[in-house]
């Protein structure tokens, strides 16, 4: 290990002081000490620290499993969208604050793949918020009723990345789906967001309580967003007993 690399790691640990003074300290003792043992032990303080901060990420973003894009059964359905998940899974869509829209029925993977991509981001260093649209309204109405909407909305636009699970299956009372818009009318400017639906686009409308607000809402959505269809098979069925369909009469 060279003194570069030393230092190198010191900035890495912040230790601004040791970094700056290393040369000097190396000449006081004619650079006859070996450096390996220090960039050895300076490696694992900074791996250790690198594992605390992604762990703490991934806690703060209270994903409901974590999952990854190898634990994906990619042959059960071809029709899964598996080119563009591996495109996403460069999270350039993440750094450019895009959007990326998961549409199709229940069972095809969806979540799965958005919270994979969510782990992704925690380990670039990235702040992730998770939840499904009906925990995300229940977080606006409690801070609203704890008058601390501002610490709520602080929280979410610090995060680079949202992911909102089932978008479109609970309606939103108009104060709410004001907050809403506000959110995603902020969220460009600073954050990606992870949309998945079951629900047709079509009936996305039916959530808000006013027309034009969810006209203005959806149209926040579609803005720069990459959609992805998922079809096929649900593998939430795989091994389990189909009924027969019934005939008229039987």
């Amino acid at each position: 290990m060279n003194p570069a690399g030393l230092r190198q790691q010191l900035n890495a640990l912040k230790c601004s002081t040791a970094a700056r003074e290393l040369e000097d300290v190396l000449g006081r003792h004619h650079q006859a000490a070996s450096l390996e043992w220090v960039s050895d032990l300076l490696a694992r303080e900074i791996d250790a620290r690198r594992q605390k901060a992604l762990h703490k990420r991934i806690a703060r973003a209270e994903f409901p499993e974590v999952t990854t894009l190898e634990s994906f059964d990619w042959g059960f359905n071809p029709k899964v969208p598996q080119t563009k998940i591996q495109e996403l899974a460069g999270l350039s869509f993440v750094r450019d604050n895009r959007i990326a829209l998961f549409l199709g029925a229940t069972g095809l993977g969806k979540t799965h793949l958005a919270l994979a991509l969510g782990v992704l981001a925690a380990k670039e260093g990235h702040r992730v918020f998770c939840a499904s649209i009906k925990k995300l309204i229940q977080l606006i109405e409690v801070a609203k009723m704890k008058n601390a909407l501002d610490v709520l909305f602080k929280r979410l636009l610090s995060a680079k990345l949202w992911i909102i699970d089932d978008w479109g299956v609970v309606s939103m009372k108009r104060d709410t789906a004001e907050e809403v818009f506000d959110l995603f009318d902020r969220r460009k400017y600073s954050s990606a967001m992870i949309l998945t639906s079951n629900r047709s686009v079509e009936e996305w409308g039916r959530v808000f309580p006013d027309p034009i607000l969810a006209s203005a809402t959806i149209d926040r959505l579609f803005d720069r967003a990459e959609i992805l269809v998922f079809e096929g098979a649900s593998y939430r069925l795989k091994g389990r007993i189909q009924l027969p369909t019934l005939q008229p009469g039987t």
